[in-house]
């Protein structure tokens, strides 16, 4: 019920921006935190830039929540009977994720807005909790639960949990063999694989481990035929992981072999035609996977595709730019873009697409920075968000979107620390991290 007892039906609205998509049901038998029927109204955010951040446009219904010293927060109306009240005397809250607001028209008791609604409400960059340990070369893995598994990193073993929807951090269970420059793979049955990589005292790694997310642990399993760092892994439609190129005391590699989860073995497949390290590999909707480019004593612009039927490979169109240390993101249309990376002359900001249906690359915008041991990220709105990475002017914090529908980019806001050999992950129904 409403402040004055009306009943007015109230609609329903989505709020929605890049990968956030989360409903808020409003309705007449529980007053909401804003209500335009209401003597007690919220004004709605001011959409202009607002330091670092700006506020999404008026088309997503968020207001203009204050505590009692007059500090704003944006955030979408939210029912009065989810929010905790305040502590009446101190007018704080028993988390340290929620401010106390009090005109939130929910009653004269001021009420605890969650830290994660007035995110909804903002676009750029915010902080969130800090990883336990400080990490490079580590491996991020979305787990069916939303949680991010960080594992790894230079001379560690140590991992952790992130929680999206408290913004907090969480040790697990450490992995048996400290490494980096390895790979992590979330598998079918929501365990990821850790493979290979790099220890300080044992050098390059051919061993694996799995990490359970009900217990919390790692254990070992059967170990690759070849030792590897800077390889790739892939999960197949089928289940199995691929894996290919990298490096070891033997050079640049050019075999494959194949994970199989349900056994846990793995068997040798088909080598590529080129050895190849800091390559990238993608997962195409026809199940066939797409290798591209890397490093074999030179810098390649070669791309092959694997097919899991028969266990072969097969060369494919080559780039228009040789590249490594690269990134490779498969588009909601099929296509690939590949940006970035590297090559004798320096680091690129071009950017390129590959179309399975013809096998053929063609050029596409350029970024509005060179960039290599950056991330991409696809959204759930189609776009390629890019951050970080390295060039000439040294570690960037700069980010930009691409967009398939114009084929260009735009700058969007930039992170709060500059970082390269980082990661970004996607959790479900959250923003990139």
């Amino acid at each position: 019920m409403n402040s004055l007892g009306q009943t007015t039906q109230l609609p329903n609205y989505s709020c929605s921006e890049n990968n956030v998509s989360i409903q808020f049901t409003l309705s007449s038998s529980s007053h909401s935190a804003w209500n335009q029927t209401s003597n007690c109204s919220l004004q709605q955010c001011d959409i202009s830039s607002n330091g670092s951040n700006s506020f999404l446009s008026s088309s997503t219904p968020c207001f203009d929540f204050r505590t009692i010293n007059n500090i704003s927060y944006c955030a979408p109306g939210i029912l009065c009977s989810i929010l905790e009240a305040c502590d009446n005397i101190t007018q704080t809250c028993s988390s340290n994720n929620s401010i106390c607001v009090i005109n939130s028209c929910c009653s004269s008791q001021a009420v605890c807005l969650p830290v994660l609604a007035t995110q909804m409400c903002e676009r750029g960059w915010f902080s969130t909790g800090n990883m336990t340990n400080a990490r490079e070369y580590h491996t991020a893995s979305v787990l069916s639960n939303g949680q991010v598994l960080v594992a790894g990193g230079y001379n560690g073993n140590s991992a952790e949990l992130y929680d999206p929807a408290t913004g907090i951090w969480t040790t697990t269970g450490s992995m048996t063999n400290a490494r980096y420059y390895h790979t992590a793979s979330v598998l079918s049955n929501g365990r990821v694989l850790v493979t290979g990589g790099y220890n300080a005292n044992n050098g390059y790694l051919n061993s694996a481990e799995l990490y359970d997310p009900l217990a919390g642990t790692w254990i070992t399993t059967s170990s690759m035929n070849n030792a590897r760092e800077f390889h790739t892994a892939s999960v197949l439609s089928n289940g199995k992981v691929l894996v290919t190129g990298g490096e070891n005391y033997n050079g640049y590699l050019n075999s494959a072999e194949l994970y199989d989860p349900l056994t846990s073995t793995w068997t040798t497949s088909g080598n590529m035609t080129n050895a190849r390290y800091w390559h990238t590999a993608s997962v195409l909707s026809d199940g066939k996977v797409l290798v591209t480019s890397g490093f074999s004593g030179y810098v390649l612009n070669s791309a092959e595709l694997y097919d899991p039927s028969t266990s072969t490979w097969t060369t494919t169109g080559s780039m228009n730019n040789a590249r490594e240390l690269h990134t490779a993101s498969v588009l909601s249309n099929g296509k690939v873009l590949v940006i970035g990376g590297s090559d004798i002359i320096g680091y690129l900001n071009s950017a390129e697409l590959y179309d399975p249906l013809t096998g053929t690359w063609t050029t596409t915008g350029n970024m509005t920075n060179a960039r290599y041991d950056h991330t991409t990220s696809v959204l759930s709105n189609g776009k390629v968000l890019v951050t970080g990475g390295e060039n000439y002017n040294g570690y960037l914090n700069s980010a930009e979107l691409y967009d398939p529908l114009t084929s260009t980019w735009i700058t969007t806001s930039n992170m709060t620390n500059a970082r390269y050999w980082h990661t970004a992950s996607v959790p479900m129904s959250y923003k990139p991290l």
